[in-house]
This record gives structure tokens, C-alpha cells and sequence, in this order.
């Protein structure tokens, strides 16, 4: 392998999730290039590239499909806010709201997706909506695993 292979790889095992333009911060390396070495290193099975609509992500191939799932929203601040929130104990919606400190409406929306991609769920307690985590050991395995913080 190359040496720019090579530090793909490194890369991109130790950071999974990241996205095309973080790749090119963090490894210097120009548009063309990264996306021909990127390609190269599919097409071998050393690397697995996840297009969704919004962003291409890159992984390892250990990475399993939930555990992509769980990593997209670690690397996205308001989501792996609210999650590291509920790490340890359940919150009611207006406590989320304070901790992260972003508005309502974006909490509201960042909820939804966490609970669509069943990463959340909510139970009535006192006629009160409280918000828990789901998967917390594997998620508190990942965020050791490739220290997000």
C-alpha cells in the first residue's frame, strides 16, 4: 500500500464517521486525490463508504451497521450532546433543552431522529415525558473506543 493508503486507513480506523471534507482537513490531501485513493481503498474492502443524501461517511469494514448508526450521531454535536445527557439518567424535554442549550425546535427535531433510528425512547412518568437511552453499553463502549467527547 501506499503511504497515502496507508494514512487513509489509519485515519479513517481510528475516526469512523468522518466525512469527505473532514478527511481532507485532517489528512491535507487535495479533492481529486483523496477521492481516487478513497475509491481504491473500497474497491480492496480495506475501508466501507456509507452515501447517504446529506454527507458520505467512511468506515472500517468491522463496523457493523448499528454500530454506523450510533457513530453518524456521535459525530454530530447537538445529537451526541443529548446523548451524552442521558448517558447515566433520563431527562424530561425542557432539561434536555437546557442542558445542550440549542432551541427548542432543534432539540425537538434531533429528538425525533434519535428515537426514528431507535437510539432513544421516552416513557410517561407522572404524565410526564422522560427520555432514556437504549444500547447504553454499547454505546458507552464506542465513545471509549474511538474517544468522542
Amino acid at each position: 500500500m501506499s503511504n497515502r493508503s496507508v494514512l487513509l486507513t489509519d485515519i479513517i480506523y481510528k475516526n469512523p464517521g468522518l466525512h469527505f471534507s473532514e478527511i481532507i482537513r485532517v489528512s491535507g490531501i487535495k479533492n481529486g486525490v483523496l477521492t481516487y485513493y478513497l475509491n481504491k481503498l473500497e474497491s480492496t474492502g480495506i475501508i466501507n463508504i456509507k452515501r447517504e443524501r446529506d454527507k458520505t461517511r467512511f468506515y472500517s469494514p468491522e463496523i457493523n451497521l448499528e454500530e454506523r448508526k450510533i457513530i453518524k450521531f456521535l459525530r454530530k454535536e447537538t445529537p451526541k450532546k443529548i446523548i451524552f445527557s442521558l448517558m447515566d439518567n433520563s431527562m424530561e424535554y425542557h432539561e434536555i433543552v437546557n442542558r445542550v442549550g440549542k432551541s427548542s425546535p432543534t432539540i425537538s427535531q434531533n429528538l425525533s431522529e434519535l428515537l426514528n433510528n431507535d437510539l432513544i425512547f421516552f416513557k410517561l412518568e407522572d404524565s410526564k415525558k422522560k427520555y432514556f437511552i437504549k444500547k447504553n453499553s454499547l454505546i458507552k463502549k464506542l465513545i471509549k473506543k474511538y474517544q468522542f467527547q
